[in-house]
């Protein structure tokens, strides 16, 4: 009968070899399973990302008139309030020009004057060139005058008619020059205006750009003079997440970070928005999410860096597992040594998990056997290495094949809408994989494929498969038993 490992591991050979010559002791170590049964909890989806943290609210100050600054009154970390003046550029260029332009501006209004007493002269003229107009008619009518004479008065009536709509003319043109010039007042006026820098907002300067004595030249982009943050109680922090952790994380989950300058004192935030610009770095992309967070201490400051842990998904009461059962891995010796005998009558069908998609949507069992039928036959090679315990390098890669395998069978055999059913069914459970752990029975183990699903690195969620009352090998332990020893030497050789 076959000695199974399951209570003792061989001996070395070399040390068997000694012992049938009589020159060593050997003892065989005990060697038994160790286990971990699921318990049930909660499982949070954790995604890692760094940023940099920023005011809510941040205002840059800066000047729309070129010229030499005169004072600077606020400095770093000054509140402010809305309206404060915050420098003085020199307003000598600025009042020159709106003195300039207010001079053109009288010119044009003396021209209007003018141009108002030529109207009043043309229609006076025309007035008395209407009166000759109608007396030469009342001439001409009784053969008094010539038809001559008629004319030179017809003409100079309609002279009088021209030179009053000439000064008319002249008029509106100088009321034109009049409100283009009241326009380069009002402008004038606003850039004497704008040489005192005054705050937009109430709020705190957190960066001065300027000193007293430094010319600003304004011209296509207004030079930055100021930087103030509306209200350091309430920042974001923009965390750079790359695009394996977007999928699920959106606004409203919950975000912890912390500062180096604070490691200890962790602070709670909320994701308000993920942007959808992309960003690629050495090949990496990355998406840009928007974290807020309180700040009523003031110890968090623009520019600090922050280590985010934001919880994308949360689960609780779920069945779930240390990680370490899905890392154990037996080599053949250790499978052989505590294989159950009952191994094969525990393995469960890799394809059951599709045939219950069909049914989920809806296909008849006759169909599902004929769908059977036919994909067992095709992927019979894969099954077998995937139910091959002493292969385990070789599952991953065969499982991937058999979904392919699998995914081929269902598009041929579907019609249209049951494809696009079936295809909603799988998304919904992409986070769902099989794995094959070891259960252990007594001092045996047996294979068995269980679904697994959300996992925080230190959990990881059971989906079916498994119960609480199950034990999942972890590994393998050895210890030495009680006044022996593993090895030995010639005899009356010193033992250390």
């Amino acid at each position: 009968m076959t000695k199974r490992y399951t209570r003792s591991t061989t001996a070395l050979l070399a040390a068997l070899m000694l012992s049938a010559c009589g020159e060593a002791e050997v003892v065989e170590a005990e060697r038994s399973l160790s286990t971990v049964s699921p318990d049930r909890g909660e499982i949070r989806r954790v995604v890692g990302a760094t940023g940099k943290i920023a005011a809510r609210d941040e205002v840059t100050v800066g000047s729309e008139v070129s010229g030499r600054v005169l004072e600077v009154l606020v400095d770093f970390n000054d509140p402010v309030a809305k309206d404060q003046v915050l420098a003085i550029i020199d307003p000598t260029t600025s009042q020159n020009r709106l003195k300039q332009v207010l001079g053109q501006l009288e010119n044009a209004r003396a021209q209007i004057a003018v141009q108002q007493a030529s109207i009043e002269r043309a229609q006076v003229s025309f007035d008395n060139a209407e009166r000759q107009m109608a007396r030469q008619q009342g001439l001409f009518d009784q053969d008094a005058i010539s038809a001559a004479q008629l004319e030179q008065a017809q003409r100079d009536m309609g002279l009088a008619k021209a030179d009053m709509a000439l000064a008319e003319a002249r008029l509106v043109a100088s009321q034109a020059s009049e409100r283009q010039l009241l326009a380069q007042v009002s402008e004038a006026r606003a850039d004497l205006a704008r040489t005192t820098i005054r705050s937009p907002i109430d709020g705190v300067v957190i960066d001065r750009k300027i000193d007293p004595g430094q010319t600003v030249q304004s011209s296509f982009n207004a030079p930055e003079l100021f930087a103030i943050a509306a209200d350091l109680s309430q920042i974001t922090v923009d965390a750079s997440v790359v695009e394996s952790d977007v999928a699920g994380l959106e606004a409203g989950d919950t975000a912890r970070f912390t500062v180096d300058a604070y490691p200890d004192d962790p602070v709670e935030g909320v994701v308000r928005q993920l942007r959808l610009k992309p960003t690629e770095q050495n090949n990496i992309v990355s998406y840009t999410a928007v974290i807020e967070a309180e700040n009523p201490d003031g110890m968090l400051i623009p520019g600090m860096t922050a280590n985010l842990q934001i919880t994308t998904e949360t689960k609780s009461g779920v069945l779930r597992l240390p990680v370490a059962a899905e890392r154990f891995r037996p080599s053949p010796a250790d499978i052989e040594a505590f294989k159950s005998d009952s191994a094969a009558e525990e393995e469960e069908s890799l394809l059951e998990p599709s045939y219950a998609r069909l049914r989920i949507i809806g296909v008849s069992e006759a169909r599902i056997a004929r769908f059977a039928a036919q994909s067992e036959a095709a992927t019979e090679k894969v099954r077998d290495i995937i139910n091959d315990p002493t292969q385990p390098w070789m599952h991953a890669r065969m499982r991937t094949q058999l979904a392919e395998l699998m995914d081929s069978q269902v598009k041929g055999f579907l019609n249209a809408d049951e494809r696009q059913a079936y295809a909603a069914l799988v998304a919904s459970e992409r986070t769902i994989r099989p794995v094959d752990l070891w259960v252990a029975n007594g001092d045996t183990m047996a294979q068995r494929t269980v679904r697994l699903g959300l996992s925080d690195g230190s959990f990881i969620e059971v989906v079916d498969g498994l119960s609480e009352g199950d034990r999942v090998v972890t590994g393998i332990s050895e210890s030495a038993p009680q006044g022996g020893s593993l090895g030995g030497g010639r005899p009356g050789s010193a033992r250390p």
